[in-house]
């Protein structure tokens, strides 16, 4: 099935489906930004620093590099796209002879800098371009985490993962989006539930409907936003709630942390729902599947 054709999984063409979600959550998130609001070319700009320094607190392996590492090879080329503030370079490096990173986030590889200073590994590089890349490099196992809610055009992006790998490909993503656990701030500020992006089963929709044969595995969660204190939980909000310094918000703000957040046993502050668990996608690649390959083991490849 190409993505030209209407129909998919049940019936539904889950690429529109995708579109729509997209672009629905964007125009909510337009309507409700403050004209002060910093805008830029880069996404990342003036919040990739915060992002980076709440994925180094979290502790690697995580439990997708836990369902990864048995299907890693010591030879293997690893991409990562989308690879983020490089929170799993130093780790893949340790276990493959070669990991690529792509990431067209200017911030973002400032702070793929920034973690490769602080855990250097010579067999990380990175490329500084959007994917699909034009020509990517020969890779045995591709990867993707938390990255395709920032996609439009999900059929494009997963055809150029399956085109890419020789042995493995892997999504990680929420069953929700991970900001669900911040939707009640918003429901208090804006006065309207948030709507939803697509996450693991739209994703795994959309590969069944591109001819790419999908596995979904669940995996343990880890804990979406962990917050030092309610001034940085406050300076978060203000940035996934799309708005300036007010007092009376801020106020408001100030009220649902009271109300929305609980104490953990190191001192943060998370929300008080989470999502229990997370999603590996993960399917054969299309050089695997035209060779023969068997992909129907339960848990992946090796």
């Amino acid at each position: 099935m190409t993505d030209g054709e209407p129909s998919g999984a049940g019936g539904l063409d889950w690429l529109q489906r995708w579109r729509e979600m997209y672009d629905a959550e964007r125009a909510q998130g337009e309507a409700a930004r403050d004209p002060g609001f910093g805008q830029s070319g880069d996404a990342w700009a003036g919040r990739a620093g915060r992002f980076a320094a709440a994925s180094r607190r979290q502790p690697q392996p995580d439990t997708f590099m836990d369902w990864l590492t048995p299907h890693l090879r010591a030879g293997d080329t690893v991409l990562d796209v989308g690879a983020g503030s490089g929170r799993y370079l130093p780790y893949l490096a340790q276990h493959v002879a070669e990991v690529v990173a792509v990431e067209p986030s200017v911030a973002m590889r400032a702070e793929i800098d920034a973690t490769l200073g602080a855990e250097p590994a010579p067999n990380v590089r990175v490329i500084a371009e959007p994917w699909p890349l034009a020509t990517p490099p020969p890779a045995d196992v591709v990867i993707s985490a938390h990255v395709v809610y920032a996609v439009r055009e999900i059929g494009p992006f997963l055809s150029a993962l399956d085109e890419a790998a020789s042995r493995l490909c892997a999504l990680y993503l929420g069953l929700r989006h991970p900001t669900w656990a911040l939707a009640p701030f918003w429901e208090r500020v804006h006065g309207e539930a948030r709507l939803p992006l697509p996450a693991a089963l739209e994703a795994l929709a959309a590969c069944h409907q591109l001819g790419i044969p999908a596995h979904l595995n669940l995996v343990p969660a880890p804990v979406a936003f962990r917050f030092p204190s309610a001034d940085d939980a406050l300076e978060e909000l203000r940035l996934r709630l799309q708005v300036t310094p007010d007092p009376d918000r801020d106020a408001r703000i100030r009220a649902a942390i009271d109300d929305l957040l609980i104490p953990t046993g190191d001192g943060m502050l998370t929300p008080r729902r989470q999502q229990r668990y997370a999603a590996v996608i993960w399917w054969l690649p299309a050089r695997q599947r035209w060779s023969g390959a068997d992909g129907g083991r339960e848990g992946g490849v090796r």
